[in-house]
């Protein structure tokens, strides 16, 4: 077993028991937090949180990793004090996303990116001392220069301090590729990345040429309707067991429990499934059905991620 960071501290990879690989305690505009603080109610997002966590953990799930990046509102006081009230284990990002360019890094040296990764991974997130456990970055929907610059830094970033990288990406375009070759050229481990949202696909050839690069396809979009029904998702991701790549996939839901890109309590009417305990009460029994073994499933949810983290 390997010693990691946790939001709260170091835990032993022995300890991340059933992990969800792709959640969010908060994703917002940072921007909106930074100039109208008012408008956020800091204690019950923190309530939400952990109602949602307290639930996880009732289902079974041990451990969450949290991969919000600096630019969608990460907040890792936040994330560390929802894992100590709910009692799971979280494990917080530092990267960088898509959806807009990373200004300040615009016309700086691509190392300064990097050192900030470094600095996050290795002594916490500004002055919180709080550390990430891991990398993220996202690729959508291509991929273009300021985004292959934010991918070469996250490699760096993570041959450096040995953390690992899960990604975002639009399998539409088969960006997971994409980052594959970047990675690869940077001379990252590929066995230490996710290729995230590898469910909205489906084409399997394209999932097998992600494990055959050496990754992990992260199936991470589970309950989310579009554009794949959950009973679809499950479709894949027994067609791949039975190809035998139980030991390249991990599971997830990309899940908010507090998403201020829309109204509160929208996505919880429009999307009931998008929740933290969807995959061990709804989706398991899903790929039983299917005929997935226990083992295969505690391979996914259990020995991948502690495989993952423990390098």
């Amino acid at each position: 077993m390997a010693t990691i960071q946790s939001s709260t501290g170091p835990i032993d990879t022995g300890d991340l028991g059933f992990t969800l690989m792709h959640e969010h305690v908060r994703v917002g505009w940072g921007p909106m937090y930074q100039q109208y603080p008012e408008m956020f109610d800091r204690e019950h997002e923190l309530e939400r949180a952990v109602s949602r966590l307290k639930a996880a953990k009732e289902a079974g799930v041990q451990s969450v990793v949290d991969l919000t990046p600096i630019d969608l509102g990460r907040d890792v006081t936040l994330i560390a004090e929802a894992s100590r009230r709910s009692g799971v284990n979280i494990i917080a990002a530092t990267g960088i996303y898509y959806t807009e360019t990373p200004f300040h890094f615009r016309m700086r040296e691509d190392r300064e990116m990097t050192e900030l990764f470094v600095r996050d991974i290795t002594q916490g997130v500004s002055t919180t001392g709080i550390r990430a456990g891991v990398i993220k970055c996202a690729t959508e929907p291509v991929m273009h220069e300021m985004n292959e610059r934010v991918l070469r830094a996250s490699a760096r970033a993570a041959k450096e301090t040995g953390v690992p990288i899960c990604t975002h990406t639009f399998p539409a375009n088969r960006t997971g590729l994409d980052q594959q070759r970047v990675f690869k050229e940077e001379g990252l481990d590929l066995s230490r990345t996710v290729i995230g949202h590898s469910d909205d696909s489906d084409d399997i050839s394209y999932l097998e040429a992600i494990i055959d690069g050496g990754s992990y396809c992260g199936m991470d979009r589970i309950g989310l309707p579009r554009p794949r029904t959950s009973e679809q998702r499950a479709d894949m991701v027994a067609a791949l067991v039975e190809k035998g790549y139980a030991s390249r996939i991990t599971l997830s839901h990309d899940s908010c429990s507090n998403f201020h890109w829309a109204p509160e309590g929208l996505i919880d009417t429009a999307v009931p499934t998008w929740r933290l305990t969807h995959i061990p009460l709804d989706f398991i029994p899903l790929l039983k059905e299917r005929g997935v073994s226990d083992t295969a499933i505690k391979q996914m949810t259990v020995t991948n991620p502690r495989t993952l983290f423990g390098g």
